[in-house]
């Protein structure tokens, strides 16, 4: 998911980078979550950076260790976009060549992205505990599925001043 309102992406070489708080949930439920403002970031016909179809590639910076380190980004991926099964009720945002790509959940509340107090985490050491706030984004309805690709890794960008990865 988004980490706010606002584009919370960075286009670079042809390249998305999200930066998300629930990393892990991504990871295990293979989908990635948007709110109704970040769609036209996803659909070109909306006049988005780039069209979200099958094989888009794309990657997921962890907010949280970002928050908590301000030193370094850490950035998961590549991630490829690939069709999507349609859940009960769900509705059809976005499609290629007969298969779904972009679909907006019916009872988003749900889950897998659920509001918590707070989340504690240790990634390389690092002790993690933040608050996972998403009723204020409507549970991100809009999801489409991803999974890792064959070049997988997890990157560590140090952060600068006028660090391409802040800048929104």
């Amino acid at each position: 998911m988004a980490w706010s309102n606002e584009a919370s992406v960075v286009s670079r070489g042809g390249v998305d980078y999200w930066r998300t708080w629930f990393l892990e949930e991504c990871e295990e439920y293979n989908l990635f979550g948007l709110t109704a403002r970040h769609l036209p970031l996803v659909l070109a016909d909306g006049g988005g950076f780039h069209s979200y179809d099958e094989g888009r590639q794309l990657f997921l910076e962890d907010a949280p260790y970002f928050k908590k380190t301000k030193t370094h980004h850490r950035v998961c991926g590549p991630y490829e976009v690939v069709p999507s099964s349609l859940p009960p009720g769900g509705e059809i945002t976005h499609q290629q060549n007969g298969k779904i790509i972009i679909y907006k959940e019916k009872w988003p509340e749900r889950g897998p992205w659920l509001d918590r107090s707070y989340v504690r985490r240790n990634v390389d050491g690092v002790d993690l505990k933040y608050k996972q706030v998403s009723r204020e984004f409507n549970f991100f309805p809009f999801r489409f599925s991803i999974r890792k690709t064959n070049k997988y890794k997890i990157h560590y960008f140090r952060h600068e001043a006028d660090c391409w990865l802040c800048v929104r």
